[in-house]
């Protein structure tokens, strides 16, 4: 019995110590991303400070978000900035961490780029996905799924920016591009947590294209928070409130519309069938 214990015991004693290591591997390769990016951001808020307007400076500042919440909400700020810096560890770790250039590395990226020339071109693109994903199989809950995925996309983003400037809306893109690419590919560490989420009894009668839509929406919404950050600099002050607030406003409407349409035409088709039944039985 005793024996039959240690063998069990094993592999959880063995299991413990290759999760710490592996932990420790993530944080150690998140650390250059991590210093670069903080040395970026103290670095570009001390020359805004200073008052230094170096025209060089101005991509700098949209790339990496240093200027979100030096203006504004100081906290959404924070929030957009931490959204990029996980954006930029991935990044990092995806694109500069493969210390080995092999053949065959070699050999996929020719391959990518020779796809990248074909006929199919928008169909690889994964924000092409999500927008083919909005406007097929248009149920009115699906419909209503991706307006409203937009509206909170739009709501959320002068939060995000701190202020709703464009120099600070690179959060919207990061997002874009991040929740975008996982859901046209199904997969990455939002569809995994979807994925377990989905999977509990309690939510197993969840519609997975809902969801999907409506991560499809703020993925397509966070793009279009960009063009609208760009109208916060025209001359035209009533503009961006305009777009800003009402757009998330209407969106909304239109997905609470969509939504209850069927529910409020079948009514309408009871309520006529009964009376004509009513009127049938008058003038039997």
């Amino acid at each position: 019995m005793e024996e039959a214990l240690n063998v069990v015991a094993q592999p959880q004693t063995k299991k413990n110590p290759g999760f710490w290591r592996a932990m420790l591997e993530t944080l150690k390769s998140s650390l250059a991303p991590t210093a670069i990016m903080a040395a970026l951001w103290l670095t570009l808020g001390w020359l805004k400070t200073a008052g230094v307007q170096w025209a060089l400076l101005q991509p700098l500042n949209f790339l990496t978000g240093a200027l979100a919440g030096m203006e504004g909400s100081a906290v959404g700020g924070a929030i957009g900035k931490a959204i990029l810096l996980i954006c930029f560890n991935s990044l990092f770790r995806g694109l500069l961490m493969h210390r080995k250039w092999d053949g065959r590395r070699r050999d996929n990226l020719k391959k990518e780029f020779k796809g990248q020339a074909k006929a199919q071109l928008l169909a690889r693109v994964p924000q092409y996905a999500n927008l083919k994903l909005l406007v097929k199989d248009r149920t009115p809950r699906h419909l209503a799924a991706g307006l409203w995925g937009g509206a909170a996309a739009l709501a959320a983003y002068p939060f995000l920016t701190g202020d709703g400037s464009a120099v600070n809306s690179m959060v919207c893109v990061a997002l874009f591009l991040s929740i975008g690419g996982q859901v046209a590919r199904q997969r990455g560490l939002l569809i995994t947590l979807l994925n377990l989420l989905l999977s509990k009894k309690a939510l197993r009668t969840v519609d997975r294209g809902f969801v999907d839509r409506l991560f499809a929406g703020f993925a397509v919404g966070s793009a279009a928070a960009v063009p609208v950050a760009l109208t916060k600099n025209v001359s035209m002050a009533y503009l961006w409130p305009a777009l800003a607030w009402g757009l998330p406003i209407l969106l909304a409407a239109g997905g609470v519309f969509c939504f209850v349409r069927p529910w409020h035409k079948a009514a309408k088709a009871k309520k006529a069938a009964a009376a004509a039944d009513g009127e049938e039985a008058r003038g039997q």
